[in-house]
């Protein structure tokens, strides 16, 4: 294990340090999560390298998912030399990738390794969305944006469906590469909602973590009256909760202000 140094507190990270690991391509992550940081959490940005590959078809959004899983527990392992509280996984569709049972098999090898390491505990985007759905126990049925191919949407449908939940709409960007996910602008995303909102739909979600989406989806909850959850607030407000970190957090939607 990584020694846990007695010499002092991180001058920022006198609350807490997480170490957050994304991949490469990979920009909305730090920036949002920096919008959401309260004051005393340090945020250490790690990267798993990946190719800025074209992403055209499902074939390409596979190998893309493959890539990142590939240089993960590598990843993994470099960031917990800052010694952090807690290592946040900031991405969601390989968290997805094959459903429940898959997921939760991985999340376990990478929690472990972190413990093992590190000492410290992950938080993985699929848990953490099951843990921020627990927070809505009246909305069964979903709503979902996603910046991914079709292959990707249906990873995403499976996972929601193993733990329970209805996706009645969901639409993708369909973005042209990892870079191009934070390229998307506000406009066609929100034409987007208006498409996978109804009055069967009961909750918004939107996945994918490198596609803007924290403040918009704060509007939307007032907008439409019911809850949105953007991907970057559900690991964000997990990793702050399962640390002791109750702040209530305004401007991001309920779940960091209500929850």
């Amino acid at each position: 294990m990584i020694e846990k140094y007695g010499y002092g507190t991180d001058y920022y990270g006198y609350r807490k340090k997480f170490a957050v690991l994304v991949p490469s391509t990979n920009t909305a992550v730090e920036t949002e999560y920096h919008k959401m940081k309260p004051e005393g959490i340090a945020l250490a940005t790690r990267a798993c390298v990946i190719p800025a590959i074209p992403v055209n078809s499902d074939a390409d959004f596979v190998r893309l998912v493959e890539s990142i899983g590939a240089v993960t527990e590598q990843g993994l392992r470099d960031c917990l030399s800052c010694s952090p509280d807690h290592v946040i996984f900031g991405y969601s569709a390989e968290t997805f990738w094959d459903g429940k049972e898959r997921s939760d098999r991985e999340f376990a090898r990478y929690n472990a390794i972190a413990r093992e390491v590190g000492g410290c505990n992950i938080t993985f985007g699929a848990q953490a969305l099951q843990d921020a759905l627990s927070c809505y126990p009246k909305a069964r049925r979903l709503g979902v944006l996603t910046p991914y191919m079709p292959v990707g949407d249906r990873q995403v449908v499976k996972f929601l469906s193993d733990i329970g939940y209805e996706v009645v709409h969901i639409r993708g960007h369909r973005s042209p590469g990892p870079v191009e996910i934070a390229h998307e602008d506000f406009a066609k995303t929100r034409r987007l909602v208006d498409e996978i909102n109804s009055a069967e739909v009961d909750l918004l979600l939107q996945a994918g973590t490198n596609l803007y989406f924290v403040d918009l989806a704060a509007k939307l909850e007032q907008e439409l009256g019911k809850p949105v959850l953007a991907i970057n607030a559900v690991t964000f407000w997990q990793a702050l909760r399962s640390n002791g970190i109750r702040d209530r957090i305004q401007g991001f939607g309920s779940l960091l202000s209500e929850h």
